[in-house]
């Protein structure tokens, strides 16, 4: 598993995945888990997925934080929708 960046990878592919489950939100170790990745790798994504605006997030106490998709983040994938 790897931490950094991995262009493999796409902001688009992370945003399909939580939009397909069944989950209404997931934690960092969720992402990088389905991506074959770390936490940390996960929470960089999901953090740089928060500030375009495409998730948001809730820490409901303890060390997990919960994201889901924004309507912002439901339009990206619309409008980049191949085909």
């Amino acid at each position: 598993m790897s931490s950094g960046p991995d262009p493999a990878v796409s902001s688009r592919e992370i945003l399909l995945f939580m939009v397909q489950s069944p989950d209404p939100a997931f934690t960092a170790k969720e992402i990088g888990d389905e991506f074959d990745k770390t936490r940390q790798w996960g929470h960089q994504q999901l953090q740089k997925l928060e500030s375009s605006g495409y998730v948001s997030s809730k820490n409901p106490g303890g060390n997990s934080r919960f994201y889901w998709v924004t309507e912002g983040g439901k339009q990206y994938l619309s409008e980049t929708r191949k085909g």
